[in-house]
């Protein structure tokens, strides 16, 4: 009964989908455990999914141009755009002003409470999914500098030799940073 989700009062959840997917994505940049808890038990649909692309239209995001031969695709593989090429990251010392192709799980890493991702892991969040530029939650919590989080989704099966649209992993990109001075954060990446 709990799982078939039997037990929870649906009058409330009479929004649709997108609108659902809108709160959600809000519900997480907020932090807003109690209401992303919500969401997800009150929702028809498997709302856990919902990406950057899902909530924001179209035109508000970038777009590289796919015949620029200077922007390191994987050829033969779905695109992946290199993220040392997009200049919303470039002009920004956030990473986070991309967030195309970005999950909840990206946008949970970058508030830094692992309460969330805990929460979104239960309820089947994917780990290792990447975004439109082939960084994973990880790559997105070392390029944040989050040390912390970085070795919890370590622990809870990150995946660091998976390569971002430029071909560099985890570690490669950490590099490019400075030293790493978190001895197990390196011994972890190390490890994949």
């Amino acid at each position: 009964m709990y799982a078939e989700k039997l037990l929870v009062n649906k009058a409330e959840s009479v929004s649709t989908v997108p609108s659902q997917a809108a709160s959600i994505w809000e519900a997480v940049k907020n932090n807003n455990l109690r209401e992303v808890y919500r969401l997800i038990v009150t929702s028809h649909e498997n709302i856990i999914h919902t990406t950057y692309d899902d909530v924001v239209s179209a035109n508000l995001y970038h777009h590289v141009d796919e015949d620029d031969p200077e922007i390191g695709f994987h050829d033969g593989q779905k695109k992946q755009y290199d993220p040392a090429a997009c200049h919303k990251i470039k002009d920004s010392s956030k990473p986070e002003n991309c967030l195309q192709g970005c999950s909840l799980f990206h946008l949970a890493c970058h508030n830094g409470n692992p309460v969330m991702l805990e929460l979104l892991l239960q309820f089947g969040a994917d780990i290792n999914r990447c975004d439109y530029h082939g960084r994973t939650p990880l790559h997105h919590c070392i390029a944040k500098g989050n040390n912390q989080l970085a070795k919890f989704l370590l622990k809870r099966g990150a995946r660091a030799s998976i390569t971002d649209g430029g071909g560099l992993g985890v570690l490669e990109r950490a590099m490019e940073m400075g030293a790493i001075t978190d001895e197990e954060l390196f011994i972890l990446l190390a490890e994949c």
